[in-house]
């Protein structure tokens, strides 16, 4: 079920595996995608949902993406400290590199352990199995 489109950006709800599905088509994050990554941390507290895939497979060169991903990710959980939720991104394989290599202790430093589980991802079927085994 769509819940959120734009030209960039679609959101969907899987009933069957109980997962939102953001998938992110543009060479960079921008505006486009700061609405539709809000809607769906949104979307996961209103309807008490906790796996999102997080589909960001692009060409675009290695970013940080602290600011646009965990920080939103951080302020949807201080409004519900209670929720455990998990993210699975699916980024390209020179992201996943970049990602691991220089963000994952900030990003250890920057999500609650016992709330969020964020792990990144360059194939979505990983992604998915790892979603559906929480």
């Amino acid at each position: 079920m769509t819940l959120f489109q734009t030209p960039e950006a679609l959101l969907a709800y899987h009933p069957a595996s109980d997962m939102l599905h953001l998938s992110y088509s543009a060479a960079r994050l921008s505006a486009s995608f700061k609405a539709a990554y809000q809607q769906a941390l949104d979307k996961m507290v209103q309807n008490n949902v906790d796996k999102l895939l997080l589909d960001l497979k692009r060409n675009a060169p290695p970013t940080d993406d602290t600011d646009k991903i965990l920080r939103p990710l951080t302020e949807a959980l201080l409004a519900h400290p209670h929720r455990s939720l998990f993210v699975a991104a699916v980024v390209s394989e020179s992201q996943y590199e970049y990602q691991v290599g220089n963000m994952l202790t900030a990003s250890a430093m920057a999500l609650p352990s016992d709330q969020v589980e964020f792990n990144y991802f360059t194939s979505r079927h990983e992604a998915t199995d790892w979603l559906s085994s929480q």
